[in-house]
């Protein structure tokens, strides 16, 4: 069972103990990411995600690098839509002293512009390679087609030109409005306790926090969904539907993890059966949730041949309608009950798993994840309840995301049906 620590200044560390390792997955939360951003500085918490790791007045990238894999432990960051996570794992012997790196980086950075120079050519280059993948990229268009100009709408990496001018007082000035104790949270997992945790966050990164309020906040979105295209000549095409639902703080997720596993979470899934077992329209095909603190979607995704496109529609729509009309069965329910179950319990095997769903769901969920109270929402899932959620979401017009060749359909017409 995780602690909760609670500083006077805001700051909240989560610790999950567990004796029967010798490791550590520990990380450094920042409630920010490109939902906090607008045009004029898209694409900045993932570029200081990357530059902070490129040297303080102490220490070079290098140096950086070698702290960490002289003790034989593994270093990364990640940026979303709404946090960046600074982690690594290491022995548990070495967490005061990779923690006490990180918390250098985080505090001490000194975005010389050479480095800064250097990195925006590695993030440039990451914007290209995600040009040159029509998933990512359709993935980018469906956000845009279900949040429109709402930040939630803009990407991560955010466009070149930004990228470009991104500088030293640019970075000063994000961090003091949005790296302060009231939005982050630090996650200890593993072979450590409250206490050790404790000693290490008050000597390495309290006294140094910003107590300040974070300038910018996420706000609600005006959802009015519309279908995005890029047509460009790749070999399969990719077709994504976003149907509007719940946060990551409604009640109701596990009864939405249900439904969709039962739909397309699963090679057994509806979906995986009749559009490619059956049918043999796509190579992939499956639904996920898509949960924010304050807004959400249920997701469907194909990859196609563009011209299977119209059968691969007709294909999702059957199902939907098929739920919408008969429901899900008692066999369905009991099948994703367990399926969900056992990935629950199998994930509760890595520390660093934990980690990760400790720390997004305290920041975005705004309360820590508790593997028992989980177990029991999907044991209390019953038919109605995911019926009910099933009407709910796909009794509304969802938002159309295709790239690929031109399929000659008009996409407007297919959200209009």
């Amino acid at each position: 069972m995780a602690e909760i620590i609670k500083y006077p200044n805001g700051l909240r560390v989560v610790v999950e103990n567990n004796p029967f390792v010798r490791s550590v997955a520990a990380s450094i939360w920042v409630r920010t990411g490109s939902a906090m951003e607008d045009s004029s500085n898209n694409g900045i918490s993932h570029f200081l995600e990357h530059v902070l790791f490129k040297g303080t007045d102490k220490m070079s990238a290098f140096d950086i690098a070698n702290a960490f894999e002289r003790k034989g432990a593994s270093v990364n960051a990640f940026t979303s839509k709404e946090l960046t996570c600074f982690y690594f794992k290491s022995i548990d012997s070495d967490v005061d002293s990779c923690f006490g790196v990180l918390s250098d980086i985080f505090f001490n950075s000194a975005f010389a512009q050479k480095e800064l120079d250097s990195e925006r050519n590695v993030v440039v280059e990451e914007i290209n390679m995600e040009d040159d993948s029509p998933e990512d990229i359709c993935y980018d268009l469906l956000a845009k087609a279900l949040y429109g100009n709402h930040s939630f709408g803009m990407t991560v990496l955010g466009p070149r030109e930004n990228v470009l001018a991104f500088n030293k007082t640019h970075l000063d000035e994000y961090i003091k409005n949005q790296y302060t104790a009231e939005g982050i949270a630090i996650v200890f997992v593993g072979n450590i306790d409250s206490q050790q945790a404790d000693k290490i966050v008050k000597e390495h990164f309290l006294p140094f926090v910003s107590d300040k309020p974070q300038k910018s906040v996420v706000t609600k979105p005006n959802i009015s969904v519309t279908a995005q295209t890029f047509i460009k000549d790749f070999k399969q095409s990719n077709l994504m539907f976003a149907y509007p639902s719940i946060s990551l703080s409604d009640i109701r997720t596990g009864t939405q993890a249900v439904l969709n596993t039962i739909l397309g979470g699963c090679m057994g899934s509806r979906l995986f059966q009749n559009i490619r077992e059956k049918k043999g329209l796509a190579y992939s095909v499956y639904s996920s949730p898509s949960r924010n603190s304050n807004s959400g979607s249920f997701n469907i995704a194909l990859n196609i041949n563009s011209v299977n496109t119209q059968k691969a529609i007709n294909g999702v729509f059957e199902e939907i309608d098929l739920i919408l009309d008969k429901g899900v069965t008692a066999d369905e329910l009991e099948m994703a009950k367990a399926q969900l179950r056992a990935s629950i319990t199998f994930g509760q095997e890595n520390i660093q798993t934990i980690m990760l769903s400790l720390g997004k769901m305290l920041l975005l969920g705004g309360r820590v994840f508790d593997i028992d109270q989980r177990l029991e929402q999907i044991n209390a899932v019953t038919i109605e309840g995911v019926n009910a959620i099933a009407k709910e979401t796909f009794e509304q017009k969802p938002a159309l995301a295709y790239v690929g060749l031109d399929s000659g359909i008009d996409f407007n017409k297919v959200l209009s049906r």
